[in-house]
């Protein structure tokens, strides 16, 4: 008796602990405006797709709860908690370049204060990369290229080194000319154009301001971003880098809903859809995706290539699109 008592008793805690969970997560991902009330909850909202963790604590609480003959209620809840679950990583169809039609191969990549290796980050640029995009961009990391030969390679350069994080840089093999740059945000943010192949490409670097910087902060370079992106989205616009946000925060879900642009990672890319890249290099394994890229309509492409690189807690992302035929 004691022993069923003990298990009804754990079942309850299991069930309300994930109960809660569910119900936290499950608001965050119903109302986004509540992602940015403050800092706690942009913190936990970035947890939004761990939201199966508590599903499945309270399905186990149901399980202990139940008398054994009816235990099969809580099997079949749990089965079907996990197919709701597991769906939004459910591969599709993805959308990838025509044969023969141009391509353009960007790698972005946050360097972190520019500590990143910078022998690592040049083992990724093969002869199909056309343009870099990097993040917190200083000084010395631009000395450390020019002395590796990098910017021999890609003479073009627009954008700003900084000794803080708020330097971004874009670096091309073609020319480019800066279009435009993004209002009032913390960090620099900027979108370029250039021509390959007789294809004329915008291509931005995006930094918005951390969770840390608080909501209000937050928001507003989301909402800078946005509206840099906006002047662009009828064009053959390629959107890469650090966004410090993941798929489901309101200031991705802002840009990507109403069909201005679509996430190269998101549905219709043919491979599982977790990627996290945050943080890399650490004692914690990354667990959110906060650097994306974004696609106007009229370019295709599949999934990012991910890769991590010494020096830096963001993994670094390669994206080869083409024109939508």
């Amino acid at each position: 008796m004691t022993g069923k008592l003990l298990l009804r008793s754990l079942g309850w805690m299991l069930l309300i602990l994930g109960g809660t969970g569910v119900l936290v997560l499950g608001t965050f991902r119903l109302v986004p405006a509540t992602h940015a009330l403050n800092v706690w909850t942009l913190a936990a909202s970035t947890f939004i797709p761990w939201l199966w963790i508590p599903a499945l604590v309270a399905c186990a609480g149901l399980a202990l709860m139940l008398h054994r003959r009816w235990r099969w209620i809580a099997a079949a809840v749990t089965v079907v908690t996990l197919a709701l679950m597991a769906w939004p990583l459910v591969p599709l169809d993805a959308d990838r370049p025509s044969p023969g039609s141009p391509e353009l191969t960007v790698l972005s990549a946050n360097v972190l204060y520019g500590n990143a290796e910078v022998s690592e980050v040049s083992a990724l640029i093969t002869e199909d990369v056309d343009v870099l995009a990097f993040q917190e961009y200083t000084p010395a990391f631009a000395a450390q290229l020019k002395a590796a030969g990098v910017l021999e390679e890609f003479p073009h350069l627009v954008g700003t080194a900084e000794e803080s994080a708020a330097g971004s840089m874009l670096l091309s093999r073609t020319p480019l000319a800066m279009v435009a740059r993004a209002r009032g945000t913390v960090f620099e943010n900027l979108v370029a154009s250039t021509e390959v192949d007789g294809m004329t490409w915008h291509i931005a670097a995006i930094h918005t301001a951390p969770p840390t910087m608080g909501g209000p902060r937050w928001e507003h370079d989301g909402a800078a971003v946005a509206e840099m992106l906006a002047q662009f989205a009828g064009e053959h616009l390629v959107a890469v880098g650090d966004y410090n946000a993941i798929a489901q925060h309101s200031i991705l879900r802002e840009m990507t809903d109403d069909g201005m642009v679509r996430d190269l990672a998101g549905p219709h890319t043919g491979a599982l859809r977790w990627h996290p890249t945050w943080p890399t290099g650490g004692m914690i394994p990354p667990f959110a995706r906060i650097d994306h890229a974004l696609v106007s309509h009229s370019v295709v492409g599949p999934v990012p290539e991910y890769h991590q690189i010494l020096g830096s807690d963001h993994a670094a992302l390669r994206v080869t699109v083409g024109p939508r035929e």
